[in-house]
């Protein structure tokens, strides 16, 4: 058996360590007490601080939902990336007048080219006009020997019916367009020009050779038809 110095010894021990856990234990329900008052108290005066307490703990969740997408997206084996689209530029009136610039020398060859064509179409018909008004047609220009010459003689030593229409050139608005035209056509670029049905007979030289060979009426006759008549005048003067 234990003496009895010693069992006082353990009775001392085991009422102390009974009066400490009964110590710590209160202590410790103290603390949680006043903990729990504290926060319900401060959850009452401020609302906003018991949903930022809470919300605290899913900061880190919400970070990383965040992250999650701004993660660009990863592609699989099977699929295929969609085409980035590039919008155009809106136009703007100065960007308009910019493109217009560009294409400036393309509009500008097209309209000379429809006022060359418009030009064209001009004297074409101003040449068939004047082809209408006789059969016989003298091209001259005023102030040309040559033609001096050559109307001397269709005019004045021949009476021919109707009468040769003379166009000068030089005083024609479209004079220049005219003998280019009767170059072309006839292969005769030079003044004066004798036509007959749209056929020339030469200039002031080949109308005296003609008339000197006495072939001037009847070439005239020849080409023009029956509408024609030409009947030489009393001899005259050479000019």
């Amino acid at each position: 058996m234990f003496s009895p110095r010693r069992l006082r010894l353990y009775l001392i021990s085991a009422v102390i360590l009974v009066c400490f856990i009964l110590y710590f234990t209160g202590d410790v329900r103290r603390t949680q007490a006043l903990r729990a008052a504290g926060t319900s108290q401060l959850g009452k005066s401020n609302p906003n601080l018991k949903g930022s307490l809470g919300s605290h703990g899913n900061d880190k969740e919400n970070d990383g939902g965040i992250f999650d997408k701004l993660k660009p997206g990863s592609l699989r084996p099977g699929d295929k990336q969609k085409p980035v689209k590039v919008e155009e530029p809106e136009q703007t009136p100065t960007s308009a007048k910019k493109g217009k610039g560009k294409g400036k020398g393309k509009d500008e060859e097209e309209e000379a080219t429809d006022d060359a064509k418009s030009e064209d179409d001009i004297v074409n018909e101003e040449m068939n006009t004047i082809l209408k008004r006789s059969p016989i047609i003298i091209f001259s220009k005023s102030y040309c020997p040559y033609s001096k010459k050559a109307k001397y003689f269709m005019l004045e030593k021949y009476n021919i019916t109707p009468a040769p229409f003379v166009v000068e050139l030089d005083e024609h608005p479209l004079g220049r367009q005219l003998q280019d035209l009767l170059g072309t056509n006839t292969g005769r670029r030079t003044v004066p020009n004798v036509l007959v049905n749209g056929k020339t007979i030469g200039g002031g030289d080949d109308i005296e050779a003609l008339y000197l060979s006495g072939e001037l009426g009847t070439k005239l006759q020849a080409l023009g038809g029956k509408r024609v008549t030409a009947v030489p005048h009393n001899a005259d003067p050479d000019p």
